[in-house]
């Protein structure tokens, strides 16, 4: 493989390596209708898996059932009693055995290359703690054919880089982390600061511990269902939490122009808490006004004034030439339908 330099990244393409052993755990509630799908995608792996575990949070449905189906390929099950997010994750944590672990959704796919190409970017970076992926939005029926990836196609990252990326809005599905097991097991979800999204900070301090390989081709399908967790409002994330996980981006990435990072905050920063209010407002039980939410996102260090200016300045800047080229968009549209 021959690895170049690239502003601070190095870009890989793979030719040969070892892959490394990958066992896969996942937790599931409710998922019934499709956790079916998503493990035969994790066995459907060209490199397979060293162990595929599922750890059943106290599931109502038949979900465990579904899961047992699969016994007889080696798909190991385990059941809590009772639905609770916060005492699972310390449970996931002391299940994973191998070197390397990934924590896959119960609602998502996974190109059946994934484990053989990024076990084999993991053999070549020896100082990588995480691996992740992008993702495509997966909208079509079951079955649909993959989209082609090009194998060894990634960048190896630092942890603050990697945060960078996420900032600026690179598509990763969390559930695409492969961790190293000892980084993994050292990890501490705070739960009480994130809520739902305490999976940002954990795979960002997973890189912190070493880097991270970033595959950039779509390894990750996410479905799009009807009881989608990231869109339910009544779990979060709540106002604390979108203020807690932006102090921790701000923290890392700091705000001096001098830097990329720095550069990537001060432009995100406006239209990323600007969108976490919309959502917030959607359907909201105590309504706050803009200004009150940028006062608030001031006094939790989510935001400095600075941050807040130059955000607003560069969203100006840049809505000019997005509505022509919706317009452009819009004509052409017009045009090819009369």
């Amino acid at each position: 493989m021959d690895s170049v330099a690239c502003h601070g990244k190095r870009t890989g393409r793979m030719s040969g390596s070892q892959p490394i052993a990958i066992e896969i755990l996942v937790l599931t509630y409710n998922r019934a209708p499709l956790i079916g799908a998503t493990l035969e995608s994790l066995l459907n792996q060209v490199h397979p898996a060293s162990r595929i575990c599922v750890l059943d949070n106290g599931s109502t449905d038949d979900t465990a059932k579904v899961v047992r189906s699969f016994a007889g390929r080696g798909i190991e099950l385990f059941s809590r009693a009772s639905n609770d997010p916060r005492a699972c994750w310390p449970e996931l944590q002391a299940m994973a055995q191998g070197p390397w672990t990934m924590l896959f959704h119960d609602d998502d796919l996974l190109h059946p290359n994934y484990l053989r190409d990024v076990s084999a970017a993991l053999a070549r970076e020896q100082h990588a703690t995480v691996a992740v992926s992008a993702m495509r939005v997966y909208r079509e029926p079951e079955g649909a054919v993959w989209a082609p990836v090009r194998g060894g196609h990634y960048h190896m990252l630092t942890g603050q880089q990697l945060a960078t990326r996420l900032y600026g809005g690179f598509p990763m599905p969390f559930c695409s982390a492969v961790y190293r097991t000892d980084v993994l097991k050292r990890g501490t979800c705070h739960f009480e600061k994130f809520g739902k999204i305490v999976d940002r900070p954990f795979v960002i301090d997973a890189a912190l511990a070493g880097g991270a390989v970033v595959m950039l081709d779509p390894y990750v399908k996410y479905r799009v269902h009807a009881n989608q967790d990231s869109a339910d409002q009544s779990t979060g994330p709540f106002l604390s939490e979108v203020f807690a996980l932006q102090c921790y981006y701000r923290n890392i990435l700091g705000e001096r122009l001098s830097d990329s990072s720095g550069r990537v905050f001060l432009r995100r920063n406006y239209r990323n808490l600007l969108g976490e209010f919309t959502r917030l407002n959607r359907n909201p039980s105590a309504p706050i006004s803009q200004d009150d939410f940028f006062r608030k996102a001031l006094e939790a260090k989510a935001a400095s004034t600075w941050s807040l200016r130059c955000g607003a300045w560069y969203a100006a800047l840049t809505e000019v030439p997005r509505r022509i080229e919706r317009g452009v968009k819009t004509f052409f549209r017009k045009g090819a339908s009369n």
